[in-house]
């Protein structure tokens, strides 16, 4: 149950960071009367949808490049040899 806790407590500080960087929420405190302060809470849903949309797209282009076969070099469209088994029999 702890856990579960920690867990939950992380995705919420993960959330509350990642949106205030990318700036899907404001928050700003005004004075009110008696000493007492007013907070606001501005959500940005149009950019929350749209950084959404965007990562969603991001990711299935990379699994799509990921399912094409072997990686290529950047630049050269040949295949990286780096990524490939090599045969060490062959070695003296």
């Amino acid at each position: 149950m702890r856990n579960l806790l920690a867990l939950f407590a992380l995705a919420l500080l993960v959330f509350a960071g990642v949106g205030w960087y990318l700036g899907w929420y404001k928050i700003q405190s005004t004075p009110a009367a008696e000493g007492h302060h007013q907070i606001n809470v501005d959500l940005n849903k149009k950019k929350i949808s749209e950084d959404l949309h965007r990562g969603e797209e991001r990711i299935q282009k990379a699994l799509e490049n990921n399912q094409k076969g072997p990686a290529t070099s950047p630049g050269s469209g040949q295949p990286d040899e780096r990524n490939q088994d090599k045969d060490i029999s062959d070695s003296p």
